[in-house]
Protein backbone atom coordinates (compact mmCIF):
# COMPACT_ATOMS: atom_id res chain seq x y z
CA UNK A 1 0.00 0.00 0.00
CA UNK A 2 1.50 3.44 -1.02
CA UNK A 3 0.54 6.97 -0.51
CA UNK A 4 1.13 10.26 -2.25
CA UNK A 5 4.44 10.66 -0.57
CA UNK A 6 5.10 13.83 0.81
CA UNK A 7 2.42 16.35 -0.95
CA UNK A 8 1.00 19.07 1.30
CA UNK A 9 -1.11 22.09 1.27
CA UNK A 10 0.48 24.47 2.65
CA UNK A 11 3.26 24.74 -0.49
CA UNK A 12 2.20 28.15 -0.82
CA UNK A 13 3.97 29.35 2.32
CA UNK A 14 6.40 26.98 2.75
CA UNK A 15 8.09 27.09 -0.61
CA UNK A 16 11.76 26.27 0.81
CA UNK A 17 10.07 22.75 2.15
CA UNK A 18 9.69 21.58 -1.88
CA UNK A 19 12.53 23.07 -3.62
CA UNK A 20 15.62 23.90 -1.34
CA UNK A 21 16.82 25.96 -4.10
CA UNK A 22 14.49 28.54 -3.33
CA UNK A 23 16.35 29.21 0.14
CA UNK A 24 18.59 31.52 -1.03
CA UNK A 25 15.29 33.71 -1.34
CA UNK A 26 15.51 34.38 2.36
CA UNK A 27 18.84 35.71 2.90
CA UNK A 28 19.00 36.03 6.65
CA UNK A 29 17.42 32.13 6.94
CA UNK A 30 14.56 30.43 7.73
CA UNK A 31 13.00 27.32 9.51
CA UNK A 32 9.95 26.21 8.80
CA UNK A 33 7.95 22.67 10.33
CA UNK A 34 4.90 21.01 8.65
CA UNK A 35 2.69 18.27 10.19
CA UNK A 36 -0.37 16.74 8.44
CA UNK A 37 -2.53 14.28 9.94
CA UNK A 38 -5.01 11.87 7.72
CA UNK A 39 -8.26 9.74 8.06
CA UNK A 40 -8.64 10.92 11.63
CA UNK A 41 -10.34 8.00 13.69
CA UNK A 42 -8.56 5.04 11.58
CA UNK A 43 -5.86 3.57 13.57
CA UNK A 44 -2.65 3.33 11.81
CA UNK A 45 -3.81 6.46 9.42
CA UNK A 46 -0.75 8.34 7.70
CA UNK A 47 0.90 11.29 9.64
CA UNK A 48 4.20 12.95 9.03
CA UNK A 49 6.27 15.98 10.04
CA UNK A 50 8.64 17.65 7.96
CA UNK A 51 11.28 20.38 9.55
CA UNK A 52 13.49 22.16 7.50
CA UNK A 53 15.79 25.41 8.06
CA UNK A 54 18.86 27.08 6.29
CA UNK A 55 21.48 29.90 7.21
CA UNK A 56 23.18 32.21 4.92
CA UNK A 57 27.23 32.01 4.77
CA UNK A 58 27.25 35.67 3.32
CA UNK A 59 31.23 35.70 2.63
CA UNK A 60 30.59 32.58 0.15
CA UNK A 61 26.50 33.53 -1.31
CA UNK A 62 25.88 30.18 0.06
CA UNK A 63 22.55 28.65 1.59
CA UNK A 64 23.17 25.85 3.94
CA UNK A 65 20.49 24.09 5.50
CA UNK A 66 18.79 20.96 6.05
CA UNK A 67 15.55 18.89 6.33
CA UNK A 68 14.25 16.00 8.38
CA UNK A 69 11.07 14.05 7.03
CA UNK A 70 9.19 11.60 9.49
CA UNK A 71 5.82 9.44 7.74
CA UNK A 72 4.19 6.68 8.83
CA UNK A 73 1.27 4.37 7.99
CA UNK A 74 0.13 1.62 9.89
CA UNK A 75 3.24 -0.93 11.15
CA UNK A 76 5.44 1.12 8.42
CA UNK A 77 8.28 4.27 9.59
CA UNK A 78 10.31 5.94 7.85
CA UNK A 79 12.56 8.74 8.58
CA UNK A 80 14.86 11.05 6.31
CA UNK A 81 17.87 13.42 7.05
CA UNK A 82 19.23 15.37 4.63
CA UNK A 83 21.64 18.60 4.19
CA UNK A 84 21.67 20.94 1.10
CA UNK A 85 24.11 23.61 -0.29
CA UNK A 86 22.40 26.42 -2.34
CA UNK A 87 23.60 29.18 -4.94
CA UNK A 88 22.29 31.75 -6.67
CA UNK A 89 23.42 33.79 -9.49
CA UNK A 90 21.68 37.03 -10.64
CA UNK A 91 20.82 37.48 -13.86
CA UNK A 92 19.38 41.16 -13.91
CA UNK A 93 18.89 43.69 -11.55
CA UNK A 94 15.65 41.36 -9.79
CA UNK A 95 16.58 38.19 -11.43
CA UNK A 96 17.77 34.73 -9.96
CA UNK A 97 18.43 31.71 -11.36
CA UNK A 98 19.62 29.24 -8.00
CA UNK A 99 20.85 25.61 -7.66
CA UNK A 100 20.67 23.21 -4.94
CA UNK A 101 22.39 20.02 -4.20
CA UNK A 102 22.55 17.89 -1.20
CA UNK A 103 22.11 14.08 -0.24
CA UNK A 104 21.70 11.89 2.92
CA UNK A 105 19.98 8.99 4.88
CA UNK A 106 16.39 7.34 4.79
CA UNK A 107 15.58 4.92 7.70
CA UNK A 108 13.29 2.45 6.97
CA UNK A 109 10.99 0.12 9.31
CA UNK A 110 8.10 -2.00 9.03
CA UNK A 111 6.79 -3.84 12.14
CA UNK A 112 4.61 -6.65 10.35
CA UNK A 113 5.06 -9.45 13.17
CA UNK A 114 1.99 -6.58 14.77
CA UNK A 115 -0.17 -7.72 11.99
CA UNK A 116 -0.50 -10.77 12.88
CA UNK A 117 2.27 -13.27 14.37
CA UNK A 118 1.02 -16.55 14.15
CA UNK A 119 0.70 -16.51 10.20
CA UNK A 120 4.38 -17.07 8.46
CA UNK A 121 4.01 -14.50 5.90
CA UNK A 122 4.16 -11.81 8.87
CA UNK A 123 7.18 -13.13 10.90
CA UNK A 124 9.93 -11.04 9.67
CA UNK A 125 9.89 -7.60 10.41
CA UNK A 126 11.87 -4.93 7.81
CA UNK A 127 14.46 -2.57 8.77
CA UNK A 128 16.95 -0.95 6.86
CA UNK A 129 18.82 2.07 5.40
CA UNK A 130 19.40 3.94 2.60
CA UNK A 131 21.56 7.01 1.04
CA UNK A 132 19.56 9.34 -1.02
CA UNK A 133 20.94 12.74 -3.46
CA UNK A 134 18.79 15.84 -3.38
CA UNK A 135 19.02 18.45 -6.70
CA UNK A 136 17.00 21.17 -7.25
CA UNK A 137 16.52 24.26 -9.31
CA UNK A 138 14.59 27.67 -9.58
CA UNK A 139 14.29 31.03 -11.15
CA UNK A 140 12.60 33.34 -9.70
CA UNK A 141 12.52 37.92 -8.82
CA UNK A 142 12.28 38.23 -5.45
CA UNK A 143 8.53 39.75 -3.95
CA UNK A 144 7.20 39.34 -7.44
CA UNK A 145 7.51 35.37 -8.73
CA UNK A 146 9.46 31.97 -8.39
CA UNK A 147 9.40 28.55 -10.73
CA UNK A 148 11.28 25.54 -9.59
CA UNK A 149 11.55 21.86 -10.20
CA UNK A 150 13.34 19.93 -7.66
CA UNK A 151 13.75 15.96 -7.07
CA UNK A 152 14.05 15.69 -3.29
CA UNK A 153 14.87 12.53 -2.55
CA UNK A 154 16.30 10.17 -5.05
CA UNK A 155 17.53 7.03 -3.71
CA UNK A 156 20.75 5.16 -4.34
CA UNK A 157 19.17 1.86 -2.79
CA UNK A 158 15.78 0.99 -2.48
CA UNK A 159 14.08 -2.46 -0.95
CA UNK A 160 10.83 -2.88 -3.84
CA UNK A 161 10.07 -6.29 -2.02
CA UNK A 162 8.19 -4.42 1.02
CA UNK A 163 4.51 -3.97 1.66
CA UNK A 164 4.89 -0.28 1.21
CA UNK A 165 7.33 1.72 -0.30
CA UNK A 166 7.74 5.96 -0.49
CA UNK A 167 9.17 6.12 -4.39
CA UNK A 168 11.00 9.16 -5.70
CA UNK A 169 9.69 12.23 -6.09
CA UNK A 170 9.85 14.82 -8.49
CA UNK A 171 8.08 18.37 -7.78
CA UNK A 172 7.34 21.27 -9.85
CA UNK A 173 6.42 24.75 -8.11
CA UNK A 174 5.85 27.94 -8.78
CA UNK A 175 4.38 31.17 -7.46
CA UNK A 176 3.65 34.70 -7.83
CA UNK A 177 2.66 37.98 -5.53
CA UNK A 178 -0.27 40.38 -7.34
CA UNK A 179 -0.84 43.44 -5.98
CA UNK A 180 -4.52 44.58 -5.79
CA UNK A 181 -4.37 47.64 -3.74
CA UNK A 182 -2.28 49.11 -0.88
CA UNK A 183 -4.31 46.36 1.78
CA UNK A 184 -5.08 43.27 -0.78
CA UNK A 185 -2.88 40.89 -2.35
CA UNK A 186 -3.30 37.65 -3.73
CA UNK A 187 -0.92 34.87 -4.01
CA UNK A 188 -1.80 31.96 -6.09
CA UNK A 189 0.58 29.17 -6.68
CA UNK A 190 0.84 25.68 -7.74
CA UNK A 191 2.44 21.97 -7.14
CA UNK A 192 2.98 18.80 -8.93
CA UNK A 193 4.38 15.94 -7.84
CA UNK A 194 4.67 13.12 -9.63
CA UNK A 195 5.98 9.74 -7.66
CA UNK A 196 7.20 6.83 -9.23
CA UNK A 197 4.90 4.37 -10.93
CA UNK A 198 1.94 6.51 -9.82
CA UNK A 199 0.06 9.08 -11.65
CA UNK A 200 1.12 12.93 -11.36
CA UNK A 201 -0.76 15.14 -8.75
CA UNK A 202 -1.92 18.99 -9.34
CA UNK A 203 -2.19 21.26 -6.43
CA UNK A 204 -3.69 24.66 -7.17
CA UNK A 205 -4.52 27.31 -4.40
CA UNK A 206 -5.06 31.08 -3.89
CA UNK A 207 -4.50 33.13 -0.99
CA UNK A 208 -5.91 36.11 -0.13
CA UNK A 209 -3.92 37.98 1.98
CA UNK A 210 -5.67 41.35 4.03
CA UNK A 211 -2.62 43.66 4.92
CA UNK A 212 0.63 41.85 5.98
CA UNK A 213 -0.85 39.96 8.74
CA UNK A 214 -3.84 37.75 7.80
CA UNK A 215 -4.22 35.24 4.97
CA UNK A 216 -7.53 33.05 3.39
CA UNK A 217 -7.59 30.76 0.56
CA UNK A 218 -9.01 28.06 -1.18
CA UNK A 219 -6.94 24.90 -2.68
CA UNK A 220 -8.50 22.51 -5.16
CA UNK A 221 -6.07 19.03 -6.49
CA UNK A 222 -7.20 16.92 -9.67
CA UNK A 223 -7.93 14.19 -7.44
CA UNK A 224 -11.45 15.77 -6.48
CA UNK A 225 -10.10 17.18 -2.78
CA UNK A 226 -10.85 21.19 -1.42
CA UNK A 227 -8.49 22.82 0.96
CA UNK A 228 -9.48 26.00 3.20
CA UNK A 229 -6.08 27.85 3.73
CA UNK A 230 -5.61 30.49 7.02
CA UNK A 231 -2.31 32.22 7.92
CA UNK A 232 -1.30 34.47 10.33
CA UNK A 233 1.48 36.45 10.21
CA UNK A 234 3.28 38.65 12.83
CA UNK A 235 6.84 39.90 12.53
CA UNK A 236 9.44 36.88 11.79
CA UNK A 237 6.97 33.93 12.44
CA UNK A 238 3.93 32.81 10.65
CA UNK A 239 1.79 30.15 11.33
CA UNK A 240 -0.73 28.37 8.50
CA UNK A 241 -3.26 25.98 9.00
CA UNK A 242 -5.06 24.04 6.12
CA UNK A 243 -8.39 21.53 6.51
CA UNK A 244 -8.68 18.54 3.34
CA UNK A 245 -11.49 17.16 2.31
CA UNK A 246 -13.54 15.63 -0.58
CA UNK A 247 -16.52 16.87 -2.23
CA UNK A 248 -17.76 13.41 -2.53
CA UNK A 249 -16.53 11.12 0.44
CA UNK A 250 -18.36 9.58 2.24
CA UNK A 251 -17.92 6.49 5.19
CA UNK A 252 -19.89 3.96 6.67
CA UNK A 253 -18.40 4.44 10.62
CA UNK A 254 -19.14 8.01 11.28
CA UNK A 255 -16.59 8.00 13.70
CA UNK A 256 -14.28 7.59 11.04
CA UNK A 257 -13.21 11.08 8.89
CA UNK A 258 -11.29 11.03 5.77
CA UNK A 259 -10.27 14.38 5.80
CA UNK A 260 -6.92 15.59 6.76
CA UNK A 261 -5.76 18.47 8.64
CA UNK A 262 -2.19 20.69 8.19
CA UNK A 263 -0.28 22.54 10.73
CA UNK A 264 2.70 24.31 9.38
CA UNK A 265 5.11 27.11 11.11
CA UNK A 266 7.53 29.44 9.87
CA UNK A 267 10.12 31.39 11.26
CA UNK A 268 12.25 33.66 8.60
CA UNK A 269 14.75 36.36 9.83
CA UNK A 270 13.94 39.94 8.83
CA UNK A 271 10.06 39.52 8.81
CA UNK A 272 7.84 36.94 6.94
CA UNK A 273 7.04 37.93 3.15
CA UNK A 274 4.05 37.14 1.88
CA UNK A 275 6.40 34.97 -1.12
Amino acid sequence: MAQHGVSYNQFGQLRNSFNSSLSTMDQGGSFAALGRSQWTGVDGAPKSVWVSGHGMVKNLGLAIGGDFKHASLGVVRENEITAYAAKAVQLGENEYLSLSMGGGLLFYEGNYRQLDDQDPAFWEDVRGTAGVLSVSTSYYQKDRFYVGVSMPRFSLKRNTDREYEFRDVIYVTGGMLIRLDDTFKLRPSFLVSHMQEMSPRYDINAMMFVGPKIGLGMGVQNQGDLSGLMQLNFGNFGIGYSYQFSVNGHTLNQKISTNTHEVGFRYRIGGIGLL
